[in-house]
């Protein structure tokens, strides 16, 4: 079974050479999304067949620039928070609890004090992956089994 992986990630460079990395050196399925609308829009899809591993960039836009851009709810007040929403919203579902969740930030672990739910663990941004790869291939290896 392959490992199956969502990456939330606005930036498009970086969400192209993160999904490309793992495809190559883990052969996982990667399934992509740009912004936190298109994770929220998306999320009963996701909750019916969850991924194995979710990683989150933490300071994801709302939406893409439009003129048809969503609006944002009221809960949504900053871009600063917005990873760690799509990470308490699968932690807390019923049906994507399971989820290994990974937050992917240039921020530190130090930085975010107490702002990661509980389950969340927290991968410094790199430019060549290897802490990300690390941990998805240990993922990979106990989902294999």
């Amino acid at each position: 079974m392959k490992l199956r992986v969502l990456l939330v990630e606005d930036d498009h460079f970086q969400r192209e050479n993160v999904r490309q990395a793992i495809e190559n050196a883990i052969k996982a399925e990667v399934e992509t999304k740009s912004t936190e609308w298109e994770f929220q829009r998306d999320f009963e899809a996701i909750a019916a067949n969850p991924p194995h591993v979710a990683v989150l960039d933490i300071m994801l836009r709302w939406a893409n620039p439009a003129a048809d851009m969503p609006i944002p709810p009221p809960d949504v007040t900053s871009s600063s928070e917005a990873g760690l929403r799509c990470a308490s919203r699968l932690l807390n579902d019923l049906r994507t609890r399971e989820v290994k969740v990974l937050l992917y930030s240039v921020l530190a672990k130090e930085d975010l004090g107490d702002r990661p739910p509980e389950g969340a663990d927290c991968i410094i941004k790199e430019l060549d992956f290897e802490n990300l790869i690390e941990k998805l291939k240990q993922l990979a290896a106990s989902v294999h089994k």
